[in-house]
Order: C-alpha cells, then structure tokens, then sequence
C-alpha cells in the first residue's frame, strides 16, 4: 500500500471540515453539530467503519467472481461500539441470492481476511512526526 493520503486543514469559518485527497479523488470529513462541526461530510468514525465494510464487500465479490457463485449484491452493515476503553466493531453480511451452507461459510471465512480487516485486527503502529 503506497497511496497516501493528503489532508488540507479546515478553516476557522468550517471549523472541523477537512479535505482529503488520495489519487485523482477528494473526500471530506466534519464532526456532527453537536460536536461543533458543520455536519456536512461523514465523522472519522465513520469513514473508518466504511473503509472496513467497502473493503468487505469488495473482497467478497471479488472472490465470488472467481469462484463463479452468484450472491447478487452484497450488503456490509457495520457498528462500531465502544465500552470501558476496548473498541469492537460489528460486522453483518447479506446475500440477496439464497446460497449453500458451504458458500455461505467460506464466504465470511473471506470477510475476515479481508485486507482492512486484517489492519484492525493485527498490531498497529502509528508514527508521528512534525514536518519541517
């Protein structure tokens, strides 16, 4: 993974609003009003828990497609929920089309080895450091 991702400060009118960049795209995060944002783009929080279900749902059909099963589309719920200082996020996966037990199995066995996934759930190391 060598994509890094820019971020541009939010003003003082924007408050919390920052812009974001990666490749060719731009994407934004804010905090809720009751937090003192703007609540016009998504929280941190929440961009985590989608880049966990996007990367979910990819992994999955991508798989699929190898296999050549037919799951229809595929839907990825995610709730993070925090309690006395441990995080645990809450993964639900559906199938619009009815599959076998076997498929099913292999399926989540698939979600959980997505790539995100494995970051979450592997020893994380975040360095810092202040640019000159």
């Amino acid at each position: 993974m060598s994509d890094q991702v820019t971020l541009q400060s939010s003003s003082e009118s924007d408050k919390y609003r920052v812009r974001m960049g990666v490749r060719n795209q731009t994407f934004f995060a804010d905090e809720p009003v009751d937090q003192g944002g703007g609540d016009s783009a998504p929280t941190p929080y929440e961009l985590l828990t989608a880049a966990l279900a996007a990367c979910t749902s990819i992994t999955l059909r991508m798989y699929a497609e190898r296999k050549g099963w037919q799951t229809g589309q595929i839907s990825v719920g995610i709730q993070l929920e925090t309690e006395k200082g441990v995080s645990k996020f809450i993964r639900t996966v559906r199938f619009e089309k009815d599959l076998p037990a076997e498929q099913r199995e292999r399926l989540l066995a698939v979600a959980n080895a997505c790539p995100v996934h494995k970051v979450l759930t592997g020893s994380i190391s975040v360095e810092t450091a202040l640019a000159v």
